[in-house]
């Protein structure tokens, strides 16, 4: 049986890795997607006036889930990665 690190809710090592490999895929390719959109959008000689909102929404999105990114890449420790995975679960809520 695994051992169970405190602080973690109950979840193994093994557990926070996966959740860890996981979430850095699902940010890795929202991130990808973000910045496609926005090469178009920049590339885009006629701006639309509706669509500026979305597209500074997509930039503020961008930059949270890099700045997420990086802190868990350099992240040591269960305790700290746990809540850094955390963190990305208000993200993911908050830009729903």
């Amino acid at each position: 049986m695994a051992k169970r690190t405190p602080g973690t809710a109950g979840y193994t090592a093994a557990d926070i890795e996966e959740l860890e490999r996981l979430s850095l895929e699902k940010a890795n390719r929202a991130i990808s997607a973000i910045e496609n959109a926005l090469a178009v959008w920049d590339a885009t000689p006629d701006k639309p006036e509706q669509l500026k909102h979305r597209v500074n929404r997509l930039k503020s999105v961008h930059a949270v889930l890099s700045g997420w990114e990086r802190k868990m890449l350099r992240a040591r420790g269960i305790d700290a990665r746990a809540a850094i995975l955390k963190e990305f679960v208000g993200i993911c809520s908050t830009y729903a």
